[in-house]
């Protein structure tokens, strides 16, 4: 019912995950990033969205994304209908595809991203998300990822439609970024795009420019005194008249 993509910038160590289904609200369960550990994607028959948070707190612990998929699929005993991939920060990946989920299902792992999928409309949904993300290997990572999602879409997407998408990245020198459309009847993952485009106005990015990030947790903008208006600061002379009468 999901397509995903997680991956690593090897340049800048950013995390990143993207989803997109034929369900509302995908971003809610399946995208799992942090700066410094990993990127998780959850999903499948009965996504279990524990297992992103349990995912990258074994990541911060030092295991490597093999061994973090061993450890989430033997302790889940619903593993047969899960399906998750994973990204460390070293750009080793890995995958799990239960047999109970509906084909078609795919998952595959290259080094600094993966790709999974379970009822596609083909195996080409995923080719053609692998070929997006290589494409154009100077855009941001967050770019990159949303053109994933939607050569996936165009390419056939889930066999119900794409009706909802996310994508989340985790970077050192800027806030997260984490944008979702929660539902779409048509283009969902355009109109993914098209919400990027709006956090690119002047407005917005004079607010991103100063909210704190990880490589400056106490970032704040230095804000000038406004000056006290003239009339404050005068004191008509018939009050100081007054005042010295009542002395």
């Amino acid at each position: 019912m999901t397509y995903s993509i997680v991956a690593t910038d090897p340049v800048s160590g950013a995390m990143g995950a993207a989803t997109a289904t034929g369900l509302a609200a995908v971003g809610g369960f399946v995208t799992h990033t942090r700066f410094g550990a990993g990127a998780i994607a959850t999903q499948g028959l009965f996504t279990n969205w524990i297992s992103g948070e349990k995912g990258l707190a074994l990541l911060m612990q030092g295991h490597d994304a093999n061994k973090v998929m061993e450890i989430l699929v033997n302790e889940d005993n619903g593993s047969s209908q899960r399906q998750f991939i994973v990204c460390d920060t070293l750009g080793n990946t890995a995958g799990h595809t239960g047999h109970a989920n509906k084909d078609f299902k795919i998952h595959v792992c290259r080094q600094d991203y993966a790709i999974a999928g379970n009822m596609l409309a083909g195996k080409d949904i995923i080719e053609a998300m692998e070929a997006a993300f290589l494409g154009d290997e100077s855009q941001e990572l967050h770019l990159r990822l949303i053109n994933s999602l939607m050569a996936g879409e165009k390419a056939g997407g889930d066999y119900r439609g794409t009706h909802s998408c996310a994508v989340k990245v985790s970077y050192f020198d800027r806030p997260p970024f984490d944008l979702r459309v929660d539902w779409a009847d048509y283009n969902c993952c355009q109109q993914l795009l098209s919400i990027y485009e709006k956090t690119q106005c002047t407005s917005f990015q004079e607010f991103i420019a100063w909210v704190p990030t990880i490589a400056e947790p106490d970032k704040k903008k230095v804000m000038l005194e406004p000056a006290m208006p003239l009339a404050a600061t005068l004191v008509a002379p018939d009050i100081i008249a007054n005042d010295k009468e009542n002395i």
